[in-house]
């Protein structure tokens, strides 16, 4: 899965994008994403995970928060995502249908704020 901040170029931008997987690679995002909604884990960087691969060097971290903040831009290519519990249980949700069959296409996982963040196959939209 990799891992990819995108300035500009289209309407929908700035966005963070997370594409190039494989249904084993969406399963452990939603794992991750579960660890949150289930509050066993308050955060969690993305760039730690091995089958994450940052391009150009970006960095996400995701948070709970006690607001469904969005993707705020901590430094260049360094952002965090702070989503309320029941915003990561959302999250889950929709990584649902990556997980469960060979799915093609894409999905925006957070559009609160000014970046959003997409989950894309070939990381198109």
């Amino acid at each position: 899965m990799k891992l990819e901040y995108l300035a500009a170029g289209s309407k929908r931008c700035p966005l963070v994008r997370l594409y190039g997987f494989d249904q084993e690679e969406a399963r452990n995002l939603r794992q991750l994403v579960r660890s949150l909604s289930s509050e066993s884990r308050q955060e969690v960087s993305l760039n730690e995970k091995p089958w994450i691969e940052s391009i150009g060097g970006c960095y996400i971290e995701f948070r709970v928060g006690d607001r469904n903040e969005g993707i705020r831009q901590c430094a260049p290519l360094n952002f965090e995502c702070v989503l309320t519990q029941g915003g990561w249980k959302n999250v889950e949700g929709l990584l649902d249908p990556f997980c469960e069959s060979a799915s093609s296409g894409y999905q925006w996982l957070v559009g609160t704020g000014k970046i959003s963040l997409l989950l894309s196959h070939n990381g198109q939209w």
